[in-house]
């Protein structure tokens, strides 16, 4: 019996207080401020959260903690997207009209929820619109403007107002970078915003300066991210106000810190290091490493190798593969599973960090029950000398512990005509998407190839649970933008100097906001190319789920689901 797979394609492989109404001030898109300072740290004593609370202070408490994606949640929740994804995309039958890529709010063309007139003769554009419990999580546009308010369980008031340029900026208080910030011209905010029965969210404005024009626009790009929690947890939410905000403000300086230091929660026991070194590993010469758990179960907290290797080949040929009492969870060329590909390209991010010096460190906890191994092997002719060594500590091994996984989608040419949906993988269990690599090789002289909306069914909905608006969106940047950026939640690394002939590597990781299922999970990524072209691409998916401990030391994640 096997609970799970990865079917990758036709392959089986101080006291804060909300500043509102600020004037806002627009800077060019490619204009970032030097983050402003962290408020000093708030006097008096840190709250502590009651058993089973859902508020701003145990979500703040996800924002760095990583442990808590190795693990089911105690209130399970599932996982939703509202966007300004075009309404003509309504079936995979439709033809063209599934690809339709006018992804964006108009006063003639609504992708959004509705537009409600105002007693001033003005608009109110509603861009979400949801019964709780849950808790909004992330907000992104491509264009911000106009006045940002949040509404909680009916209050007329909004519980947070302000201009959303300045808001996703990071210049409205305690909503400092990296919480709120810009990365390639995209606006971001990370933070939970929980409610209790009802949660709306409008602007007043969908006019923003065109960004290779300048000229006014009528268009308003957005997403916002949110988890949905059943009925019965409602007693359990503290919905979102200034007085929760103040009430998290430990919570929040705390988190802060560490996201700017890209630095996760502290490891909770003692730690033990074991060496993962050899001097060549080739075809028939694998470095293999194996651990065995604490009585009571284990965790890896780290894992760090090195390598002076710097072809992009022959890097792509050395593959890491990961095994968890017997189950083989992870098979990926080694510099990808690190977030970045075919070759190295320096970055830090919360969960994954490659130096400068091409140091590869992944800091996503592991847990395992008796054992677990770790071998590096070659494809190909050749040898490659990789040394490091690999962090863990005793962690309980519990009903509710979940396997790491990370499953490689292998390059593949794809035509751009008919456009198409190219499929990533499908994961089978019970678990949670944590995280996504794509790579993409662009053909010379060619147009911008990654106007693609992700689209990721769950438990075998007919119809996407996410359905995004861009593939840069979903990486959280914007307008095509070749710069290169990190962040503790997702990066570009690698991108063309100039033009969009070349090779592109971005990665998302989804630390507040992982994509849970029960059952399965599809991942699709639309082909949507203005040149009529052919591009190279490949991905590598991240995700936790529950071991098959019926038949563990049998079972194979990467066995085709059907």
């Amino acid at each position: 019996m096997r609970t799970k797979s990865l079917l990758i394609g036709a392959v089986a492989t101080a006291g804060f207080v909300v500043i509102a109404r600020l004037t806002a001030f627009q800077p060019a898109h490619d204009e970032v401020a030097a983050p402003a300072p962290l408020p000093p740290p708030p006097a008096g004593p840190e709250a502590v959260p009651a058993e089973g609370e859902i508020s701003v202070v145990t979500l703040l408490g996800e924002m760095a903690d990583l442990a808590h994606l190795s693990r089911l949640p105690r209130a399970r929740f599932s996982a939703g997207l509202a966007a300004s994804t075009d309404r003509r995309s309504r079936s995979p039958d439709d033809g063209e009209a599934w690809f339709a890529n006018d992804d964006f709010v108009t006063d003639t063309q609504a992708n959004l929820v509705r537009v409600e007139a105002r007693p001033d003769g003005g608009k109110r554009y509603v861009l979400l619109d949801v019964r709780g419990p849950g808790a909004v999580l992330r907000l992104w546009t491509a264009t911000p403007v106009g006045t940002l308010r949040v509404h909680v369980d009916d209050q007329e008031r909004p519980v947070l107002e302000a201009p959303m340029a300045a808001l996703l900026r990071g210049d409205v208080l305690p909503f400092v970078a990296p919480l709120a910030h810009v990365t390639a011209r995209g606006h971001n905010l990370y933070f939970p915003i929980p409610y209790r029965t009802r949660c709306v969210v409008t602007t007043d404005d969908i006019v923003s300066p065109d960004p290779f024009t300048g000229k006014p626009t009528a268009k308003l790009y957005y997403q916002i991210g949110y988890r949905s929690y059943a009925a019965d947890q409602a007693a359990n939410v503290r919905p979102f106000s200034a007085d929760e905000l103040a009430r998290g403000a430990h919570a929040l300086h705390r988190v802060a810190t560490l996201l700017r230091a890209a630095t996760p929660a502290a490891a909770s026991g003692p730690v033990t290091t074991a060496d993962v070194a050899t001097a060549n590993v080739e075809p028939d010469q694998p470095s293999i490493t194996k651990l065995i758990a604490p009585p009571g179960g284990g965790r890896i907290t780290q894992l760090r190798l090195a390598t002076a290797e710097r072809a992009p080949d022959k890097l792509r040929a050395t593959m890491l593969t990961m095994r968890f009492d017997g189950e083989e969870t992870v098979r990926v060329p080694l510099v990808d599973f690190f977030g970045t590909g075919p070759g190295v390209a320096g970055y830090t991010s919360l969960p994954m960090t490659i130096g400068e010096d091409g140091a590869l460190t992944c800091r996503f906890p592991m847990p395992f029950r008796e054992r677990a191994e770790i071998q590096i092997s070659r494809q190909t002719a050749g040898s490659v000398d990789i040394r490091g060594d690999v962090a863990f500590e005793p962690a309980a091994f519990s009903d509710d512990s979940l396997l790491f996984h990370a499953g490689w989608r292998p390059r593949q040419v794809v035509r751009t005509r008919p456009y198409r949906d190219w499929h990533v993988g499908t994961i089978e269990g019970r678990g949670h998407l944590v995280g996504t690599l794509l790579n993409v090789e662009n053909g010379a002289g060619t147009a911008w190839w990654g106007e693609g909306d992700e689209k990721l069914y769950v438990d075998g909905g007919s119809f996407p649970a996410i359905f995004g608006t861009g593939t840069e969106d979903y990486f959280g940047y914007a307008w095509s933008s070749g710069e290169v950026f990190a962040h503790p939640y997702h990066a570009q690394t690698r991108a063309p100097a100039n033009g969009f002939g070349g090779a592109f590597s971005m990665n998302r990781f989804h630390v507040l906001d992982p994509i849970p299922f029960d059952k399965s999970l599809r991942f699709d990524l639309e082909i949507w190319h203005w040149s009529d072209t052919a591009l190279a691409i490949d991905a590598t998916l991240y995700w936790y789920d529950f071991q098959d401990r019926q038949s563990a030391a049998t079972s194979d994640s990467r066995r085709p689901a059907r």
